[in-house]
């Protein structure tokens, strides 16, 4: 802002310079003119001219001199100016670059991260996969054995029930047969037998 207003102020201080330059040459362009135009009745009046001429030499030589070292300072301020503003231009650029790797670095970094904890979530998963699928063979195993204790309980259970009844069946048999085979008088004996043996046991 305080450059623009710097140059406008500049632009104006030369500006009536200037404007008188260019109103001296339509001048001298208007008396030349003028001058050849009479020509072709009178002849050219060489000692106005030559005023005319020293005038406007004089003017010029003047304004060269009163523009010289403003004109200096001004493209010297111009050429700093623009030097600053190119300064400035490339500490922005290098600014803007570094801010940009830096950017590039954190974007890198956290595409690391995101794919480390990606991993570390896969990997968990895994594990807990693992072991849920152990736990439900080990469950099953359990399963199995407790199942197959059952049946072999179950199956003794069985056995020795049947092994009872085969032996009530057995003694009913016999005594069946026996009791078919033994005669009344058979049976007086043995009771004497038996009874003979009490005796003499006491």
């Amino acid at each position: 802002m305080h450059a623009s207003l710097r140059a406008k102020m500049i632009r104006s201080r030369y500006l009536a310079p200037v404007v008188g330059i260019v109103l001296d040459f339509v001048w001298l362009g208007n008396a030349l003119a003028a001058e050849v135009e009479e020509g072709h009745h009178h002849h050219l009046n060489w000692t106005d001219f030559g005023y005319r001429t020293l005038a406007f030499v004089i003017v010029v030589g003047a304004l060269v001199k009163l523009l010289k070292k403003p004109a200096a300072n001004f493209l010297s301020s111009r050429r700093e100016e623009i030097k600053r503003l190119l300064a400035e231009l490339e500490t922005k650029t290098a600014q803007a670059k570094s801010e940009f790797a830096q950017v590039q670095a954190r974007v890198v970094s956290l595409e690391q991260e995101t794919k480390k904890i990606v991993d570390e979530l896969i990997a968990e998963g895994e594990a807990e996969r693992e072991k849920i699928i152990k736990t439900a063979q080990n469950e099953a195993e359990y399963i199995q054995k407790q199942a197959q204790i059952a049946i072999q309980q179950e199956i003794q259970a069985a056995l020795d029930s049947l092994k009872n009844e085969v032996a009530d069946l057995s003694v009913n048999a016999a005594q069946d047969l026996i009791r078919k085979k033994i005669k009344a008088d058979d049976q007086q004996r043995l009771v004497q037998e038996f009874m003979t043996k009490v005796v003499e046991a006491k």
